[in-house]
């Protein structure tokens, strides 16, 4: 069941903090109300509890008060894994039952009643095609100005996020949301962005390239470990760029990542700068086939032997592509 995994995702809307709020009785919605008849799983324990549900303060009473908090999505998650294989409604009781013993009665309804609704939520987004499983990354072999996002409609993921977001409204109060939501809302909004940009057809790929660097490194620490891998291959093709020759290459690079990652890339690139050689030397062939005076059928056939002479079958496709796409 996913509902946060976030897209990286623009429109940065982080909604102010509103304070914490004793919930009276008139908030508890009264037809979501939990049978508490089973016993809590030994494996949820109060220590566990305590991670998902956090007191805040307490009136005339010994138990404290649950208020919504920022996290406590992250904390209802933690407290499914913790009750993985056990039925909804299971984990519903169970958490009911803790909730409970934890805190003052009425709170401890309402903590009861976000919970239900937030696994109520994740089982109606798994039954809708709201929810976004391809995450809009760069491959690590990859640099930026390769990033294709085919296949992936702008207006269809506007279009997702916009139904899901619908979907949690349905479920959960605008408060309950920014506590809730807000956060994920924010980086799926980053990286909607980032596929604005990729899809724009009047910026260059050097545009692109700048703009979407731009957004992942002012990005806070946190959020930025996601990407690091990206922004890593960037600063060896950087790398790559400013140097010339492969030792000054392998130097920098094991300066910034070890002398591990300089050799794999060292290899890789060596690679590379053969098979450019072999192009190369299939291009020349070509034009010195091409004003030899020789007729059509002797050409094709010259070209022929050498393709089969200097490349494997595989290669031979490679090959074909490159020379019909940059001739």
């Amino acid at each position: 069941m996913g509902g946060g995994a976030a897209l990286f995702f623009v429109f940065v809307v982080i909604i102010p903090l509103s304070e914490s709020r004793i919930v009276g009785d008139g908030e508890i919605r009264e037809n979501r109300q939990l049978s508490t008849s089973a016993l809590p799983n030994k494996d949820a324990t109060e220590t566990e509890i305590k991670k998902a549900v956090q007191p805040v303060k307490s009136v005339g009473s010994d138990l404290p008060i649950f208020t919504l908090y920022f996290g406590v999505k992250d904390n209802f998650d933690r407290f499914i894994f913790t009750n993985k294989g056990a039925s909804d409604n299971e984990v519903t009781a169970r958490f009911s039952v803790n909730a409970t013993d934890m805190y003052e009665a009425r709170s401890a309804m309402y903590a009861a009643d976000v919970f239900t609704r937030y696994i109520e939520y994740k089982v109606a987004l798994a039954n809708t095609d709201a929810e976004i499983d391809k995450v809009l990354t760069v491959s690590n072999e990859s640099t930026v100005t390769d990033i294709t996002y085919a296949g992936i409609s702008l207006s269809d993921v506007e279009q997702k996020l916009a139904t899901r977001d619908t979907l949690r409204l349905s479920y959960f109060s605008q408060e309950e949301y920014e506590y809730l939501f807000s956060a994920d809302a924010a980086i799926d909004a980053r990286a909607l962005a980032r596929l604005a940009i990729a899809q724009d057809r009047e910026l260059s790929r050097e545009q692109k390239r700048n703009e979407i660097f731009g957004q992942l490194n002012a990005l806070d620490e946190q959020e930025k470990v996601a990407f690091q891998p990206t922004l890593d291959m960037e600063k060896i093709n950087q790398i790559k760029q400013r140097y010339a020759d492969s030792e000054s290459r392998y130097q920098a690079i094991a300066a910034e990542f070890g002398h591990q990652v300089a050799e794999r890339f060292s290899v890789l690139w060596g690679a590379q700068a053969l098979w450019q050689q072999r192009i190369d030397a299939y291009r020349k062939y070509q034009q010195h086939i091409s004003v030899s005076g020789m007729i059509e059928d002797a050409r094709q056939d010259a070209l022929s032997t050498y393709r089969h002479t200097h490349f494997s079958n595989t290669e031979q496709k490679r090959l074909r592509v490159l020379v019909d796409t940059n001739s």
